[in-house]
Formats: structure tokens, C-alpha cells, sequence
């Protein structure tokens, strides 16, 4: 069960940032239609229903999520749904799976609707390019829908020219599928390619549509050297208080007592800790929250301390504070956020 926001620490999601942000990137993509919001894990920490129904009243048709699970929690709101790693097999035609080797293809009922992905360079997932045509063949004399063909751009975000030899890949990629559609007959698959970081560093993309996930919520999470974009962060982490005391000078706070305060203070305790998902802080260093208020000693599973008594304090708004102090991205702060904490929209 979720918690209640009434009691407890909870995540507020401003519906007015991330419709901005949606209508930002529909603006550099041309056209709304062209943009595939990634609701996957949960929507990054956000809250997987809530930001699908602020994206499908915004007018965005296509969204990507992980399962099949969190693709029929929202399978009301989207025309198509692209599912990434395709546990189970639901034929809907709303839904779009996608194939990362040849070998799954005969796993598919007839009728499915497939997504094609093809490494093109990152040698994560997706076939080699010398199956293509071998894949294409497979997937017609199954009878399945090649509703999409797909690549995964592995350094968008940085400095270099990793990202003009993808693409060239891509390209001659594409040629190839096209000439197959037309020996046989075929529809013309959509491609799609691009994620967030494409689309903010390209000034034309050239596919049919593209995948944005973390611009989607307000961050750009690139390299410094392509400037600033216009992103507002959407998610912002609340604690409420539990109690209040005033403690001496000399008084240690918390787990090991790492904290001992140089002169009298009234500190508060607030209701979320790494039970709730927040990084453990071992209260060595100054951790900021929102208002710049340091957390006094260690986070504990489902603690923290501050000093002040207002009822509720906000962790943090911009993800980005607690990535750089903990040196990781900001996608690792979010997407840890507990499920269990009530998301309120406003």
C-alpha cells in the first residue's frame, strides 16, 4: 500500500514543468507526433501512471516502457506502446515489442506488432547488422508486423564524433530495410533512433520519431560544452516532520554520533531515509536540501535530521545537487525513489 501524503514523506510532480518540457521537445522535433515519451521503471522514479496521463492529455500518442506489466497499466492512454524487454506476449495492437536477437523472433505469435532493433554500435542489445536481411526474412514468415526498426545511440551526450559514425551506421541501416520492403511488398516500418540527448543536440532529426526520457522530466544530463537548454526539473522529494527537540551545544546527532553541534540548536527529524530510496549520506560532508539547510549526521532507513521545525521540509527539486555530491547521475537518484511514496500531482 502507498503511503499517504497526508502523514507521510512524499514526491510532488509539477504537472506544468513536465508539460512544458513535452512541449518543448515536440517544438525541436517538429511535431508532437514525433515524440515517444519513456515512461520505463516506474517513469524514471516519477510515478508511471501519473506521468502517463499528464503526456496522453498533453496530446502525446507513443510511449516506451520496460514489461508488459507497466505497458498495460497505461495501455488506455497511448496509441502505440513500444516494450523493451518483452517478458510476456500480449496481442494488442497497441502495443509494440521489441527484438534484440534473431533467435526470439519465433517466440512471437503471428499478428504481434515488432520493433527491430540493430546494434549499431553500442553492443548492448539488438542484432548485428550482417542478420538484417536474414532477420527481416524471419520476421515475414512469421507473419509478424514490423511496425518499427531501431537503433540506440551510445555517446549522444558527449564531446566526439561517436555519435556521426552511429548515425552513418544508421543510415545505411535504413537503405537496407527500405529495399527489403519493397522486394516484398512490404509497409514502410517507422525508425526511430533518437533519445533525449539526440534530440537536444541535433538541430534536425531525421526519424520518424524519437525516444526522450530524462528531458522529459527536466534534465538534459549532457556534456557542459553544448550549452543550457530550457528543461525544468518536474520531481520534488518532501519529508514531513516527526519531532522536535532543542539540543545543546556538544549533542551528536545520529548514527555514530558523526555530528556534534558547536553551539545550541532546535533540530527536527523528518520521515524519509535509503528505505525510501534517498542515497545514504554518512554525514561526512555538507548535504544540501532544497533550501540549503545542511542534513545533520547520518540518513537512517527512514530518518534524517535538520535544523529548524517547519512541518515539512523539500529534499530536493533538482536531482542534479544530490547526483553531483554523491557522484553518480541524476537518472541514479530518481529512478531509486521508493514506488511506495505517494506521488501528488499539482
Amino acid at each position: 500500500m502507498s503511503k499517504s501524503a497526508e502523514s507521510v514523506a512524499y514526491i510532488q510532480i509539477a504537472s506544468v514543468r513536465y508539460r512544458h518540457n513535452l512541449d518543448y521537445l515536440s517544438e525541436r522535433l517538429g511535431s508532437r507526433e514525433k515524440l515517444c515519451v519513456v515512461l520505463k521503471d516506474n517513469a524514471y522514479g516519477h510515478g508511471l501512471s501519473e506521468c502517463a496521463k499528464i503526456a496522453s492529455e498533453s496530446g502525446i500518442t507513443k510511449a516506451m516502457v520496460r514489461d508488459l506489466k507497466e505497458a498495460q497499466k497505461i495501455a488506455e492512454l497511448f496509441e502505440h506502446i513500444l516494450i523493451l524487454f518483452p517478458d510476456q506476449i500480449s496481442i494488442d495492437k497497441r502495443f509494440g515489442y521489441v527484438i534484440n536477437e534473431t533467435s526470439v523472433i519465433e517466440t512471437f505469435p503471428p499478428e504481434t506488432r515488432v520493433h527491430l532493433k540493430i546494434d549499431t554500435g553500442m553492443h548492448r542489445n539488438g542484432i548485428d547488422p550482417e542478420e538484417l536481411e536474414e532477420a527481416l526474412g524471419s520476421i515475414t514468415e512469421r507473419k509478424l508486423i514490423l511496425y518499427g526498426v531501431m537503433t540506440h545511440f551510445r555517446s549522444a551526450d558527449e564531446l566526439g564524433s561517436d555519435l556521426f559514425w552511429q548515425q552513418k551506421q544508421w543510415r545505411e541501416i535504413k537503405e537496407r530495410v527500405l529495399a527489403f520492403c519493397q522486394k516484398h511488398a512490404l509497409p514502410r516500418p517507422l525508425f526511430h533512433s533518437g533519445n533525449s540527448a539526440t534530440v537536444l543536440r541535433l538541430k534536425t532529426y531525421e526519424d520518424d520519431f524519437a525516444r526522450c526520457g530524462i528531458a522529459t522530466y527536466g534534465y538534459a544530463s549532457m556534456d557542459p560544452v553544448f550549452g543550457t537548454f530550457d528543461l525544468r526539473p518536474v520531481l520534488s522529494l518532501w519529508g514531513k516532520k516527526i519531532s522536535t527537540r532543542q539540543l545543546p551545544k556538544g549533542a551528536r546527532i545520529g548514527y555514530g554520533g558523526i555530528l556534534r553541534l558547536d553551539h545550541k540548536r532546535t533540530v527536527s527529524t523528518y520521515d524519509i531515509g535509503y528505505g525510501d530510496g534517498l542515497p545514504r549520506f554518512n554525514g561526512k560532508g555538507d548535504l544540501p536540501i532544497a533550501d540549503g539547510r545542511k542534513i545533520l549526521g547520518r540518513v537512517s532507513m527512514d530518518a534524517i535530521c535538520v535544523e529548524g521545525d517547519d512541518e515539512k521540509v523539500c529534499i530536493f527539486e533538482d536531482a542534479g545537487v544530490f547526483a553531483d555530491f554523491f557522484g553518480t547521475i541524476v537518472y541514479d537518484i530518481l529512478v531509486k525513489l521508493s514506488p511506495n511514496l505517494a506521488r501528488v500531482v499539482l
